[in-house]
């Protein structure tokens, strides 16, 4: 029976991955399946086929659990930012407004109520499940969302309305819902009663972190726009090589920032 090396059975791995990511949008652009699916069908397959795999349990492995959800996500994230080339404006991105300020915080409302109502669970538990329910999947979203940004200018904002929402509201809705995730466990901590957790969560969690967040979005990606699209010096213009570098390095360095 053959021993499987874990250095060279990463790597395999890793190889056969990016191989997979590079053909997979292809070769499934007809059919009723995503990406996703295929990749979490193989994960399934894997840890239950090679024994000497770690247990994937995400509670004994909670830390790692947590970052690679993390690195999914702002990735996830990134990419739908990166898709849209609408200049931002009150009446340009007036889907995406209304999907955020009203739709948004209805399905919020409307699936606590189920929580407290249909599946019996506290208030706290009710938010928290509708905190992480509520919001478009960016992943899901971007089988649906707009193509590549655009290389002409008259083409600027031609793209279908629906699919500018969804991708618009997908790369937004995390930030909005993450406030009502730390008012989950505020409640849970210190009780229903308003006045012991609305000064704090009001000033906290949403003046600050909502604040800083799109304060240091904004200048990172106002900063690295010019670096990549505006430098004198066109060598250092790396939007024109490297689009895949680029759009990691300004994932990380923008998310580490802030």
């Amino acid at each position: 029976m053959p021993v499987f090396e874990a250095p060279s059975f990463i790597y395999a791995a890793a190889g056969l991955a990016v191989l997979a990511a590079a053909l997979l949008p292809r070769l499934l652009m007809r059919a009723p399946i995503s990406m996703p699916m295929v990749f979490l069908g193989a994960g399934v397959l894997a840890f239950s086929l090679i024994e000497t795999l770690p247990t994937p349990d995400p509670v004994a492995h909670g830390d790692f659990t947590t970052h690679l959800a993390e690195v999914c996500v702002i990735i996830s994230l990134m990419g739908a930012g990166l898709a849209l080339d609408r200049r931002v404006g009150r009446k340009r991105w007036a889907t995406t407004w209304r999907l955020l300020g009203i739709a948004m915080p209805l399905c919020i409302l409307g699936l606590m109520l189920l929580g407290l109502w249909v599946l019996g669970l506290g208030i706290a538990a009710a938010l928290l499940v509708a905190a992480a329910l509520a919001p478009t999947d960016p992943v899901l979203a971007s089988e649906v969302q707009v193509g590549e940004p655009s290389e002409s200018e008259e083409d600027l904002g031609g793209e279908d309305e629906v699919r500018f929402g969804l991708t618009s509201e997908a790369g937004l809705n995390d930030g909005l819902a993450f406030p009502f995730v730390y008012l989950a466990i505020a409640i849970s901590l210190v009780g229903a009663a308003p006045g012991a957790w609305f000064p704090e969560w009001i000033a906290l969690d949403v003046a600050w972190r909502l604040g800083i967040g799109c304060l240091f979005g904004f200048g990172m990606g106002k900063l690295l726009g010019r670096l990549f699209f505006s430098a004198r010096i066109e060598t250092v213009r790396l939007a024109n090589h490297s689009e895949g570098f680029v759009a990691l390095a300004a994932t990380f360095l923008t998310y580490g920032l802030t």
